[in-house]
């Protein structure tokens, strides 16, 4: 599989939607949200964005605190964590003022667990003006639209559903190392119920299949009734 990007649909709304919170007019707010369920290529295009923008990217975890949030926006902007929350939150304001950044959230669900990462989160926003991009599902999105307060400063709420078979023909020509028929195309699709994660796993398959195969073009009757996905197997069928 070659490691490059797929410009879908969702994956160019979503850079589309960052460079308006970047180069937003004055007084304007700069917060985006996006939101879907897993599997959709969230955090493969989070991380891509941030590389193209020059961003800083962290990653929310179930143990975190305010004080290991401020450690993890402090390591990517360079500086050695503090003990402190105070000092650790004056150096980074300092440093987005001085060169603002986009700042991704991933996993932001688990910030809503503390009210205070969500209140720090949003205190940086408002000195510095750097644009924030939380990632998470759609729960998270349904808690950010009861919170007034946070959700008036969201102006792009991105959603990333399924492709569509324009979109999987994109995946497919971007990432295989080998052609993949139509037919077959349409066939992974419906069987991925559009998801591009369960999409990219079906195609690394049948990239190696016709690898192995010596095959520059794989079709439905090569592929037949092989399996697509590495499923877990259903233990409930099996008699006792």
């Amino acid at each position: 599989m070659q490691h490059k990007m797929a410009m879908t649909k969702n994956v160019r709304r979503f850079l589309a939607a960052v460079h308006e919170l970047r180069d937003r007019p004055f007084g304007v707010e700069g917060m985006g949200l996006l939101f879907g369920i897993p599997g959709e290529g969230k955090s493969t295009t989070v991380a891509y964005a941030t590389n193209a923008m020059n961003g800083i990217f962290v990653r929310a975890m179930s143990s975190w605190t305010v004080t290991t949030m401020m450690g993890a926006l402090m390591v990517e902007l360079g500086y050695e964590p503090l003990y402190r929350i105070a000092p650790m939150a004056n150096t980074v304001t300092q440093a987005l003022m001085e060169e603002p950044r986009p700042i991704f959230v991933d996993e932001a669900d688990y910030l809503f667990r503390q009210p205070q990462m969500v209140d720090t989160l949003r205190d940086i926003y408002d000195v510095t003006g750097s644009p924030v991009i939380l990632i998470g599902m759609e729960l998270m999105a349904r808690k950010i639209r009861t919170n007034g307060r946070f959700a008036r400063r969201i102006t792009q709420w991105i959603e990333f559903k399924g492709i569509d078979l324009a979109d999987a023909r994109v995946l497919a020509d971007t990432m295989c190392e080998v052609g993949i028929d139509d037919v077959l195309l349409a066939y992974i699709h419906k069987e991925a119920c559009a998801n591009i994660g369960r999409m990219s796993t079906a195609l690394s398959k049948v990239e190696t299949f016709g690898k192995t195969n010596g095959m520059g073009l794989v079709t439905m009757d090569h592929w037949g009734d092989r399996p697509l996905f590495y499923d877990q197997p259903d233990f409930t069928k099996r008699g006792k």
